[in-house]
């Protein structure tokens, strides 16, 4: 009975290792990197381009004159 107990744990860390270690010992590949910066870059430029968005309505509904619209909690 304890030897049952004990491998059913030992097979699943088994399988689990085999999955993990290809992916842990592969080499990357060096275009992926690249891709994955120009998408990080892409993604930034995004946010960066909602955020000013975003300042510039908060801006014009304030009326433009440089103050900022109060907030609902705040009346």
């Amino acid at each position: 009975m304890k030897i049952r107990k004990l491998l059913l744990p030992a097979a699943i860390v088994a399988a689990l290792a085999v999955l993990v270690a290809p992916s842990a010992f592969a080499q990357q590949d060096p275009q992926a990197d690249k891709k994955a910066e120009e998408a990080k870059k892409a993604d930034d430029a995004k946010k960066a381009e909602a955020k000013k968005k975003a300042e510039a309505e908060k801006r014009q509904k304030s009326g433009d004159r440089g103050v900022e619209p109060e907030e609902e909690g705040n009346k």
